[in-house]
């Protein structure tokens, strides 16, 4: 019993390291940072991507007096600007998606009384809008991703485990696999990328590369384990490359 629960929660504080680096690391992950503006402090988050069709930018400004302008550029708009409104110490701006375009660049012009500030310096933030995602298909997206990527860490840690149950562990998997590969991710992405009722999409954009290597490499795992009907160090290798695929797509 205590060695279950040590491999559980080894799982979970696995799985939970390896989505902040991927969430930290990854091509979405916002800007962040505070600077002073005459002694005064201004907070900002600029985001790389939102959901829906209207992306609200808030700066928080301790200094009273300070002004901008949001500087867009895309295939529907260039050099479009959005002066940054004030509602006591917070400047904020709405981008909607049938003014810019669903893909689009963006930087900030602050001006205080002596001195302008581009946010970020030298630099832009590129920004996708996705399609809205219903709650429902979002948080089965969400449970069976992280359920699969739990027992896929758990399945490979059995080995570590006095009576193991390594065959139970890699059919569960599977099967959560499986129904997020052929059912949920498809239904997640035709919202993300607004195939709804709009377009058929090419099947590659609904069935990743990388999902698919990882339920075609569990399944051989699963398929070889039986087979050979003893427990070998495989399942554990075949979770470290799973793991390994997930983070780096």
């Amino acid at each position: 019993m205590k060695e279950s629960i040590i491999l559980w929660l080894s799982s979970l504080v696995i799985v939970f390291l390896l989505s902040y680096f991927k969430s930290v690391f990854g091509e979405y992950y916002p800007i962040t940072s505070t600077f002073s503006v005459n002694g005064q402090k201004v907070s900002y988050k600029l985001d790389k991507y939102e959901s829906g069709d209207t992306y609200k930018l808030i700066i928080r400004s301790d200094y009273k007096e300070l002004e901008g302008e949001v500087i867009i550029n895309s295939d529907k708009s260039k050099n479009h600007s959005i002066k940054l409104h004030k509602d006591r110490d917070i400047l904020f701006a709405e981008i909607r998606k049938k003014d810019v375009g669903s893909k689009f660049s963006y930087y900030i012009q602050l001006k205080s009384e002596d001195r302008n500030y581009r946010l970020p310096s030298n630099n832009i933030v590129e920004f996708t809008f996705f399609g809205k995602i219903p709650g429902m298909v979002n948080g089965l997206y969400i449970i069976f991703l992280y359920t699969g990527l739990i027992l896929i860490v758990r399945s490979g840690l059995e080995i570590f485990k006095t009576n193991r149950r390594t065959k139970n562990y890699l059919v569960i998997t599977s099967i959560v696999l499986i129904t997020l590969l052929m059912m949920i991710n498809p239904l997640y992405l035709s919202y993300k990328f607004d195939y709804i009722n709009k377009t058929i999409p090419p099947i590659q954009n609904l069935f990743p590369i990388h999902l698919l290597l990882i339920v075609l490499l569990w399944i051989a795992t699963t398929v070889y384990v039986f087979i050979k009907k003893k427990d070998t160090p495989l399942g554990l290798i075949t979770s470290i490359l799973c793991l390994l695929i997930y983070l780096f797509s």
